[in-house]
């Protein structure tokens, strides 16, 4: 690989951030114990249990320190590396991702704003009846099974991972998630796109509350559940850009129970951080935006949105819609490209550190790849456009993590640009939907 390429350029960022982290990670309190790789004659050093976690694929863990040493008879041992990698607390894997994405600012932009989707996934874990926060059963006679819930910021155009909050499967909430990842971010002005599942009112105040915008689809006007049941004035039928204005309060007057067109009260069981004995009302404007999709029988998506009307149209709002469902497709690449659902430990401490670990792998690959699709896939005139093949593009960027003896291995971007596919933006099939269960650690014996 040329040190002049972009690959290279990347990787040369790469190990200067982990060299800047090595140097700060006493100051940043990034250890368990300050004490710990302080002695000289280490066989890991503190970037190279860093490496090893961001390059891990799903062999046995053994396998695993064979393959990132090239086999060298030297390879550490497992214990050796278990006792090391002990030492590394998870803020340093988060310290490092935002160094990375520092190096490396997000340019694509909507109208000027970031698109910045927020969604959950499940990652089962290592059955532990004792880990109570972690572990569920459906009944007596099941087996039960431990999950964490993953609450992932992603930026959508620059297909970057910016944040996560991991929580437990019995202290998931997701809309709280997306309203404290918005809080914590800091970057340029953004519109925060979301499914179904993070429509509450508390969470719409909260997201305005930090001046960026959102857009969130809820269940339709018909849904008897529908949070747009709260405005009686909204059409019932057909597609339609409405304007809409309410007032919460915690008070039950006769005049408020006789004016649900105007006024929506709280419940004493439902959550509203704007109200409090001193604050009975709280004022809120939404607009409503209605859309037909396509598909054999008429269907609508509705989406509350606090986009202006001047500056989004409907149709500018359908497509952004639409774009959300990268984020999808990242968590995709994620657990079976980077390899997130065969985890190698059954300590919590550790299954964190390597949640961390596989976005940072995520995130250079997706540096890498998009230059490759900007810059040097040859636009030829086909019957389809193509794109990169994103699974054998982190599997190359990968073995470039491996310690090599005899140098490195052929020119990244020509073997990323050697694997490519048709894009065939009209074909679609019906989501399959299934529970996945841990990645036994029994298959992968060494």
């Amino acid at each position: 690989m040329s040190k002049s390429s972009y690959s290279s350029k990347v990787f040369t960022v790469l190990d200067h951030k982990l060299a800047k982290l090595d140097q700060i990670k006493h100051d940043k309190k990034l250890l368990s114990k300050e004490s710990w790789f302080t002695r000289k004659d280490r066989k890991l050093s503190f970037i190279e249990d860093m490496k090893i976690l961001m390059s891990i694929g799903s062999s046995s863990l053994k396998k695993e320190l064979y393959e990132y040493f090239d086999y060298d008879t030297g390879t550490v041992s497992l214990p050796g590396f278990i006792r090391s990698r002990v030492k590394i607390k998870e803020e340093a894997f988060i310290e490092l991702l935002k160094m990375i994405n520092k190096a490396y600012p997000c340019d694509k932009t909507y109208k000027g704003y970031r698109l910045l989707s927020v969604d959950g996934s499940d990652l089962t874990i290592c059955t532990d009846p004792n880990d109570f926060d972690s572990y569920e059963k459906y009944s007596n006679k099941a087996i039960g099974f431990n999950n964490y819930h993953l609450n992932c910021l992603y930026d959508i155009l620059n297909h970057r991972y910016f944040d996560n909050i991991i929580q437990p499967l019995r202290k998931e909430d997701e809309k709280m998630a997306m309203w404290t990842l918005a809080e914590r971010y800091e970057g340029d002005k953004a519109i925060y796109i979301a499914d179904r599942g993070y429509e509450s009112f508390n969470n719409f105040e909260h997201l305005k509350k930090t001046g960026h915008k959102f857009l969130i689809r809820v269940k339709d006007i018909n849904s008897p559940s529908s949070v747009l049941k709260s405005f009686r004035s909204l059409p019932k039928n057909g597609e339609f850009d409405e304007d809409v204005h309410i007032i919460f309060t915690n008070r039950q007057t006769n005049f408020i129970k006789d004016n649900p067109h105007i006024y929506k009260p709280i419940m004493t069981n439902q959550r509203f951080d704007f109200l409090d004995k001193d604050n009975h009302f709280h004022e809120a404007d939404y607009r409503v935006v209605r859309v037909r999709i396509g598909g054999k029988d008429e269907e609508y998506e509705s989406i509350i949105t606090n986009l202006d009307r001047n500056e989004f149209s409907s149709s500018d709002i359908k497509e952004l819609y639409k774009l959300r469902w990268d984020i999808e497709i990242s968590y995709r690449h994620l657990k079976y490209s980077v390899d997130l659902n065969a985890l190698h430990s059954k300590r919590r401490d550790f299954i964190k550190q390597e949640i961390w670990a596989r976005m940072i792998m995520f995130n250079i690959s997706m540096i890498i790849i998009d230059h490759v699709q900007d810059k040097k896939l040859e636009k030829k005139k086909r019957k389809l456009e193509y794109k990169v093949n994103i699974s054998m593009a982190i599997f190359f960027v990968k073995q470039y993590m491996i310690k090599r003896k005899d140098g490195d291995p052929p020119d990244l971007e020509n073997l990323i640009v050697s694997q490519i596919l048709p894009i065939r933006p009209d074909r679609h099939y019906d989501r399959n939907v299934r529970s996945q269960g841990f990645v036994s650690f029994g298959y992968r014996f060494n």
